[in-house]
């Protein structure tokens, strides 16, 4: 067989691998349980911790086999200069790997090299494939099934008993479970198949405006599948009522207007351009209308009563994580605690004198500059914004020579909306699990190339 036609092969089986072993990832909550310890053929102890592995861990394996083989076969040809825009995500692990050392607590520390060896090799792995618009169908997928959930979840007010797969079992009126609470009545917020509602609506607005900036350039079929998975996750979005999810989402939307400039795109002389854009237009106010008044005592209490009884705890806990945080800032500010020792660190301060407990700080900055010093947290800082800023400057350059922008504008778009997201929550924070490295590796991977494309057609 020829060289070429066997790497084309060994990439197909790579791409489908890790597509699903991407969703699958995307679709469990926690290491312990889920779809990856199904049919096990291995289980480890680790920190008095029992683990167990299943058949499907053995997907990702495939991928990377296949894609290792494809490379010896046919080696690929980077455009100069590409690989430069992962240097802050790859400076960011290597800080958070350095400061793993002295190792305290062995299972900590596994998670974290994982959780860098995971966004790494996907970032690499996504920039070597460089098949974009696969990558956006995989995200699509995902928009399609968790936001899907999501809303099921909502419409029943309780589980959808996708147990087997690690989906919390949920209660409105159980303990634990994040509600909006109206006038006593406790409404049930969508938590899809994650651990909490703001975890899964940070990922579907990241997943959303991956698809809005794909949507222009893609072929008309596969338009459709993005703008109905974008109506599914935005539906799913919306019944997590995240509002830190809300406000990345609006202004990543923002940002991805200034860049592509629908509006010039669109043919206003043609009377049926003109009507189909009305129509959309209108639909799209007529299901945000019916929303906001269906569900009008939910959004008031979200926004307008934050002296209720939950709400008034969520903030004063949010205060006093801020002040936690500090506290390990002001002793270590240049090195911080270590990667995966925030909590532990925060022990370690109380001695005899036990508080209740201790949650991890809502604030992906504090949290980098608790456990990796100011370095590290101005290293995350220029993880997420270094995306939005390269294309937003691009886009000044391309507009003065009046040339249109779209390389890179969704995903750029999406690590917008996860600066934003990374001042309320922590969740995507890489060194924390595999969710955040997964997806911020495949965000970066697919930036890095779709922002090369300029250098591949002058090549």
């Amino acid at each position: 067989m020829d060289r070429s036609v066997a790497s084309k092969w060994l990439l197909w089986v790579s791409r489908v691998t890790f597509a699903l072993s991407f969703l699958l990832a995307m679709m469990t909550p926690a290491w312990e349980s889920g779809t990856f310890t199904l049919w096990p053929i291995l289980s480890f102890s680790l920190s008095r911790l029992r683990f167990q592995v299943g058949i499907l861990t053995l997907l990702p394996c495939v991928a990377a086999t296949a894609c290792f083989l494809a490379f010896v076969f046919e080696r690929p040809r980077y455009p100069h200069g590409t690989t430069l825009y992962l240097i802050p995500l790859l400076l960011f692990c290597l800080l958070a790997l350095v400061r793993i050392w002295p190792i305290h607590i062995l299972h900590r520390a596994v998670v974290t090299v994982v959780a860098v060896a995971l966004s790494v090799g996907v970032a690499l792995y996504v920039l070597h494939d460089g098949h974009e618009r696969w990558y956006t169908g995989v995200i699509a997928a995902m928009l399609f099934l968790q936001g899907g959930i999501a809303v099921v979840q909502f419409i029943r007010q309780e589980s959808v008993g996708l147990y087997w797969m690690g989906e919390i079992a949920l209660d409105p009126n159980g303990q634990g479970v994040s509600v909006v609470d109206v006038a006593g009545q406790r409404w049930l917020r969508a938590y899809g198949l994650t651990a909490h509602p703001n975890v899964l609506g940070g990922y579907l607005s990241l997943g959303i405006l991956v698809c809005l900036g794909a949507a222009r350039s893609v072929p008309k079929k596969m338009r459709r599948w993005l703008w109905g998975a974008i109506a599914v996750g935005s539906l799913g979005l919306f019944f997590t009522f995240s509002r830190s999810a809300w406000l990345g989402t609006v202004i990543g939307m923002l940002y991805l207007a200034w860049i592509l400039r629908p509006w010039r795109a669109i043919d206003w002389h043609v009377a049926q351009t003109r009507r189909t854009t009305a129509l959309l237009a209108g639909l799209l106010l007529a299901v945000a209308v019916v929303l906001g008044l269906v569900f009008r005592d939910l959004l008031l209490t979200r926004f307008l009563h934050l002296g209720s009884p939950l709400e008034a705890t969520s903030i004063r806990e949010r205060v006093q994580d801020i002040e936690q945080a500090w506290s390990l800032i002001r002793v270590v500010p240049l090195k911080g605690v270590g990667s995966g020792y925030y909590i532990d660190a925060l022990w370690s301060q109380v001695g005899e004198d036990r508080p209740p407990g201790f949650r991890k700080i809502h604030n992906a900055y504090l949290l980098a500059a608790a456990e990796l010093g100011v370095g590290g947290a101005l290293l995350w800082l220029g993880t997420v914004l270094t995306p939005p800023i390269v294309v937003a400057r691009r886009a000044r350059q391309k507009r003065a020579s009046r040339q249109p922008c779209i390389e890179g504008a969704g995903w750029a778009a999406a690590f917008l909306s996860g600066a934003i997201v990374c001042l309320f929550d922590s969740y995507l924070y890489i060194p924390s699990t595999w969710w955040p490295a997964l997806f911020l590796g495949l965000l970066t991977g697919s930036w890095a190339y779709a922002v090369g494309a300029i250098q591949r057609r002058r090549e």
